[in-house]
C-alpha cells in the first residue's frame, strides 16, 4: 500500500473508527514501541532464527528473549515453527517489516525538511 492507497483509503472512507475499532492497530504500535521487541523483529526479518541465536545476537537473556517472543506471538507479529527440539521464529508476514521501514521514512523526510 502506499502513500497515495491511504489518501484514496481515508478520503472514501466517511467513518472514523471509534477506540474499538483502533484497538487491533494500536496493540501493533504498543507492541513495536519496546526498544527490545523491536531489535527481535528487525532479528528475525533475516530469516528464521532460535531463541538461543536471537540471544547471542542482542546480547540478551534467553530469558527476556523468550518473554518478549510470547508478546510477538500474542500480537501475531511473530510466529515460531518447529523442527525437531528447535524452534525457529520468522515474521507472520511482510507487513510487520513495512510498518518499520514506513516509519523510519517518514522521519527521515522530516528530518531532511521535506
Amino acid at each position: 500500500m502506499t502513500t497515495n492507497d491511504v489518501h484514496t483509503t481515508a478520503a472514501n472512507d466517511s467513518d472514523i473508527p471509534d477506540d474499538e475499532g483502533l484497538r487491533d492497530i494500536l496493540e501493533v504500535f504498543k507492541t513495536m514501541s519496546d526498544p527490545t521487541r523491536m531489535r527481535i523483529i528487525l532479528a528475525i526479518a533475516k530469516g528464521p532464527i532460535t531463541v538461543n541465536e536471537l540471544a547471542a545476537m542482542l546480547d540478551l537473556g534467553q530469558s527476556t528473549v523468550s518473554h518478549q517472543l510470547r508478546i510477538l506471538k500474542q500480537t501475531r507479529l511473530v510466529v515460531g515453527d518447529r523442527s525437531g527440539k528447535q524452534i525457529y521464529y520468522h515474521l507472520v508476514d511482510d507487513h510487520v517489516l513495512e510498518i518499520y521501514e514506513l516509519t523510519k521514512a517518514h522521519i527521515e523526510e522530516k528530518q531532511h525538511g521535506q
